[in-house]
């Protein structure tokens, strides 16, 4: 094979690597921005959307922390999301 083409095949290579790379960012991408409207759609769920942002996220770090600090809490929200998701 000459020089030029594999030079021509190197590229076509690189090519078809760089589309590869560009369909997976976007199939993050779009995976993150789904994750992000349903935790969203929680928000409106739980009745909070009504709250300032401050107010949310500061529910969200103390329910965290209460679940680091007794494992116990992990179920009763469990258990309380699972009953909101089916009422």
């Amino acid at each position: 094979m000459r020089t030029n083409e594999k030079l021509i095949k190197a590229k076509q290579k690189k090519n078809r690597l760089e589309l590869n790379l560009a369909k997976e960012r976007e199939k993050v991408r779009k995976n993150d921005a789904h994750v992000k409207i349903q935790f969203g759609g929680l928000v409106f769920k739980s009745q909070m959307n009504e709250y300032s942002k401050a107010v949310i996220l500061g529910a969200l770090i103390s329910a965290a922390e209460n679940i680091q600090n007794n494992p116990d809490y992990l179920n009763l929200y469990k258990i309380k999301g699972e009953k909101a998701f089916i009422d």
